[in-house]
């Protein structure tokens, strides 16, 4: 099955499951966002492979996400406050250039089922808690727990959206990419133990800061 998607290229990956929050500027966007609003149709985001994100027609990876639109609001200075979901993958059969902005005819691909180690499972859904954890720390926030997916192809996704900013667009391009679910989880075993680490030594440098400061005014 295949269908029409109006496109949306970006500088970041967007993963099923992942909140997305966009500034819409771009006259030919803001046509994207006013359609699907008004057919209450997704949109595709698409990492950037060649190009940029104002201006130009980019060039995308084949692989995006549909984004289900959840807000839009307008701010100040005039542009769009955007708030979205990411959906489900897709896969980019053609691209046109017939509307204001970039569009394409795609299909949905299946997650290819490969048997994952209860090990590999449970191991990563750990590590995938303990980030939560110490982002909290991080934060001085209070830790208010949030269902860890059970499923492994979910698993991986998620941990996608968590290593947003901490490793590269290209390495979470591949991610995305992976339609294979065993394959997919160990590779996001691998980005969620890196981004932990680093992550465990900020929290110790924060928090021996935090207490630094608490123990001068004492």
């Amino acid at each position: 099955m295949t269908r029409r998607l109006r496109l949306f290229p970006l500088q970041t990956v967007l993963f099923p499951g992942m909140a997305l929050s966009l500034q819409v500027f771009e006259e030919r966007y803001r046509t994207l966002v006013a359609e699907c609003l008004e057919t209450g149709e997704p949109f595709g985001v698409v990492l950037i492979k060649q190009g940029a994100e104002v201006g130009e027609n980019a060039v995308p990876y084949s692989i995006g996400t549909t984004a289900r639109i959840r807000r839009v609001a307008p701010a100040r200075d005039g542009r769009l406050a955007l708030d979205a979901v990411g959906e489900r993958r897709f896969r980019i059969l053609a691209t046109f250039k017939d509307r204001p902005y970039l569009s394409a005819e795609v299909e949905f691909p299946v997650d290819e089922t490969a048997e994952v180690s209860d090990e590999l499972l449970s191991r990563t859904r750990a590590h995938l808690e303990q980030l939560r954890r110490l982002r909290h720390t991080i934060a001085n926030e209070y830790y208010r727990e949030v269902p860890v997916p059970d499923s492994p192809g979910a698993l991986a996704d998620a941990i996608g959206a968590a290593g947003r900013g901490l490793t590269t667009e290209r390495m979470l391009q591949r991610l995305l990419a992976t339609l294979n679910v065993r394959r997919r989880l160990e590779d996001a075993s691998e980005i969620v133990t890196a981004v932990m680490t680093a992550t465990h030594e900020q929290a110790a440098a924060v928090v021996a800061q935090r207490w630094g400061r608490v123990d001068r005014r004492n």
